[in-house]
């Protein structure tokens, strides 16, 4: 998939010790290689992997302290001896919540924060919604999931005071 599809290593044919210039392609696919300078940057930047999702890690943590007590729903940690990339720190208003996920990220917004939902489940999207017919009232529990989820900042240069800041605006939008 990662290179239209095709059958086997298209580069292997320039290489090989004997003629291998056949191949299929079996499947629609991508042009997903990447280029050389990419490439040396993506190497390097995974020598910090581990510093980065140590990092990331403690940032949850530190959300986790802040948002207690909260009427949200926390994303839940590794299991025991499992690591957690924390690529997303995806919070669920409360029922209790006496605000609207939309109204949330406005007033986010309005304190300069800025968040998102992941992700917009796929039967809203046009191409299925519109292809298959599907409406919301299908797909109860995911719809109700989708308009409570905010995703709220997290990256690995966060300091304490980015998580405490976006922390108070948290708390200022849900009037805790």
């Amino acid at each position: 998939m990662r290179l239209h599809g095709i059958s086997r290593d298209a580069f292997d044919r320039f290489t090989a010790k004997v003629p291998s210039w056949y191949y299929e392609i079996v499947a629609p696919g991508f042009k997903y290689n990447l280029t050389d300078i990419a490439a040396a940057l993506g190497i390097h930047q995974l020598r910090r992997a581990r510093e980065f999702q140590a990092r990331r890690e403690a940032v949850a943590k530190a959300y986790a302290g802040e948002l207690a007590g909260l009427p949200l729903v926390l994303p839940p940690g590794p299991a025991e001896g499992d690591l957690h990339s924390w690529h997303l720190y995806v919070v669920r208003l409360g029922d209790e919540a006496r605000i609207g996920r939309d109204a949330f990220i406005e007033q986010l917004f309005a304190a300069g924060i800025g968040c998102s939902v992941h992700y917009v489940p796929l039967h809203l999207m046009p191409y299925w919604r519109d292809r298959y017919g599907l409406r919301p009232e299908q797909f109860p529990h995911s719809q109700h999931a989708y308009e409570r989820l905010v995703s709220l900042p997290m990256y690995s240069r966060m300091t304490e005071a980015d998580v405490a800041r976006v922390a108070a605006a948290v708390r200022q939008a849900l009037n805790a």
